[in-house]
Protein backbone atom coordinates (compact mmCIF):
# COMPACT_ATOMS: atom_id res chain seq x y z
CA UNK A 1 0.00 0.00 0.00
CA UNK A 2 1.67 3.23 -0.98
CA UNK A 3 1.95 6.04 1.24
CA UNK A 4 -0.66 8.39 -0.69
CA UNK A 5 -3.15 4.96 -0.64
CA UNK A 6 -2.84 5.19 3.08
CA UNK A 7 -3.50 9.18 3.88
CA UNK A 8 -7.00 8.73 1.42
CA UNK A 9 -7.89 6.08 4.01
CA UNK A 10 -6.83 7.37 7.22
CA UNK A 11 -7.73 10.72 6.15
CA UNK A 12 -4.17 12.02 6.94
CA UNK A 13 -1.62 14.01 5.30
CA UNK A 14 0.92 12.27 3.25
CA UNK A 15 3.62 13.97 5.70
CA UNK A 16 1.38 12.77 8.64
CA UNK A 17 2.35 9.40 7.28
CA UNK A 18 5.57 8.96 6.68
CA UNK A 19 5.99 10.72 10.07
CA UNK A 20 4.61 8.25 11.91
CA UNK A 21 5.57 5.60 9.50
CA UNK A 22 8.91 7.04 11.06
CA UNK A 23 7.43 6.66 14.55
CA UNK A 24 7.51 10.36 15.09
CA UNK A 25 3.89 12.02 16.44
CA UNK A 26 2.44 14.68 15.16
CA UNK A 27 -0.37 17.17 15.59
CA UNK A 28 -2.58 15.58 12.64
CA UNK A 29 -1.74 12.30 13.32
CA UNK A 30 -2.86 13.01 17.12
CA UNK A 31 -5.47 14.97 16.50
CA UNK A 32 -7.30 12.16 14.37
CA UNK A 33 -6.82 9.49 17.23
CA UNK A 34 -7.92 12.47 19.90
CA UNK A 35 -4.92 12.33 21.58
CA UNK A 36 -2.00 14.28 22.43
CA UNK A 37 0.50 14.69 20.47
CA UNK A 38 3.06 14.00 23.64
CA UNK A 39 0.28 10.66 24.61
CA UNK A 40 1.06 9.75 20.85
CA UNK A 41 4.78 10.17 20.72
CA UNK A 42 5.15 8.33 24.48
CA UNK A 43 2.96 5.35 22.90
CA UNK A 44 5.33 5.09 19.56
CA UNK A 45 8.37 5.00 21.94
CA UNK A 46 7.14 2.52 23.75
CA UNK A 47 5.73 3.63 27.25
CA UNK A 48 1.89 2.67 27.78
CA UNK A 49 -0.03 5.45 29.12
CA UNK A 50 -4.06 5.59 29.70
CA UNK A 51 -5.07 7.80 26.64
CA UNK A 52 -3.62 5.54 24.47
CA UNK A 53 -4.40 2.08 26.59
CA UNK A 54 -8.85 3.99 26.59
CA UNK A 55 -8.48 4.20 22.53
CA UNK A 56 -7.34 0.54 22.30
CA UNK A 57 -9.90 -0.80 25.09
CA UNK A 58 -6.96 -1.91 27.42
CA UNK A 59 -5.94 -1.29 31.03
CA UNK A 60 -2.69 0.29 31.02
CA UNK A 61 -0.19 -2.11 32.36
CA UNK A 62 -1.72 -4.74 30.00
CA UNK A 63 -0.50 -2.47 26.83
CA UNK A 64 2.32 -2.02 28.27
CA UNK A 65 3.42 -5.32 28.47
CA UNK A 66 1.99 -5.50 24.57
CA UNK A 67 4.38 -2.71 24.04
CA UNK A 68 7.68 -4.72 25.10
CA UNK A 69 6.66 -7.36 23.10
CA UNK A 70 5.57 -5.56 19.60
CA UNK A 71 8.38 -3.15 19.66
CA UNK A 72 8.35 0.18 17.84
CA UNK A 73 7.22 -1.34 14.77
CA UNK A 74 4.55 -2.65 16.24
CA UNK A 75 3.15 0.60 17.63
CA UNK A 76 3.15 1.89 14.61
CA UNK A 77 1.09 -0.70 12.86
CA UNK A 78 -1.76 -0.48 16.44
CA UNK A 79 -1.87 3.12 15.45
CA UNK A 80 -2.46 2.77 11.22
CA UNK A 81 -5.16 -0.13 12.66
CA UNK A 82 -6.99 2.64 14.93
CA UNK A 83 -6.98 4.87 12.10
CA UNK A 84 -8.31 2.59 9.48
CA UNK A 85 -10.79 1.64 11.74
CA UNK A 86 -12.40 5.31 12.15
Amino acid sequence: MSEISIAMKTGLLSNNVKNLMNGVADIGTSNKLGVTTFSLQQFLDGQANIAMASKLGFMTSDLQLILNNIGQSGAVGLVFGLLLKR
